[in-house]
């Protein structure tokens, strides 16, 4: 899920008060096992900041480690909102948020889904009031 990070929280990895931002693009990268790029795709938050990608049949053996969860990585890219357009590294949405085992897993004819997740992400208003007057 993207946010946009309330301003009381700026510069913590709060998301308390947070709304989810729809309409952010991601990228999710993975890398094959010899640490090159085997797949990028590009990914739109849905109208509640949700996001899916689906990377089709891949064997497990074919990724770095044989595990997604070492090889794939997502990063924020853009935000849609003037307002709330400063990316942060909040679960290293920045660096690259690794993947994580959901345990969803069903049957399609020869082969296995599995879903994976990152985050929560989020980007930050640029511009916040001062916490303090002077």
């Amino acid at each position: 899920m993207v946010y946009c990070q309330s301003c009381v929280h700026r510069d913590s990895w709060s998301l308390d008060g947070a709304k989810p931002l729809p309409g952010a693009k991601l990228s999710i990268t993975c890398r094959d096992a010899n640490k090159r790029v085997m797949g990028c795709q590009k990914a739109i938050a849905d109208e509640s900041g949700y996001f899916l990608v689906e990377f089709g049949e891949t064997k497990v053996s074919d990724f770095y480690m044989g595990d997604p969860r070492k090889a794939c990585y997502v990063r924020l890219l853009a935000s849609p909102d003037i307002k709330c357009n400063e990316p942060t590294n909040i679960n290293f949405g920045i660096e690259g948020a690794p993947l994580r085992d959901e345990g969803k897993r069903w049957h399609g004819e020869g082969y296995d889904y599995v879903v994976y997740a990152t985050g929560p992400l989020a980007f930050r208003p640029a511009i916040c009031m001062p916490k303090h007057h002077y």
